[in-house]
């Protein structure tokens, strides 16, 4: 624990859990590109998780249509679902969460994710309960 009622836990998708007697989320950071820069937070609420699961995988097909479809060579950026983009043949290529944080641009690399969703889904409740009794 990080603070006096906050449980925090690192994922395998790069993100902490953050978890308190009534809500949990998950956040990233990045940080900026250096010390003269600040860096950026990602922040999904609890009640967000499924909404950001379905935006990664439907995000997840446009690109790989769109990769399909602009010539070698080309560069495509497009608004994706909740906030992310999607990006073809230029910087951070791939699904990014924000702007071009976190690019994904395998599978594997989305189902990483999802699962890690998905584990803090099962988590959160489970520690929330054990603040509870504190």
């Amino acid at each position: 624990m990080s603070q006096v009622g906050i449980y925090e836990e690192a994922l395998p998708c790069g993100a902490k859990l953050k978890v308190t007697k009534s809500s949990w989320q998950i956040e990233y950071y990045f940080p900026g590109p250096d010390l003269r820069h600040n860096g950026t937070f990602v922040r999904i609420q609890g009640s967000q998780v499924h909404s950001f699961i379905s935006a990664f995988q439907e995000n997840w097909k446009k690109y790989s249509e769109l990769k399909k479809s602009i010539p070698k060579g080309g560069e495509f950026n497009a608004a994706g679902n909740l906030g992310m983009q999607i990006r073809v043949g230029d910087f951070n290529e791939g699904v990014c969460i924000e702007s071009y944080h976190m690019p994904l641009k395998s599978l594997d690399s989305i189902n990483k994710v999802i699962e890690g969703y998905k584990y803090a889904m099962k988590r959160a409740p489970e520690i929330q309960k054990f603040l509870s009794s504190l």
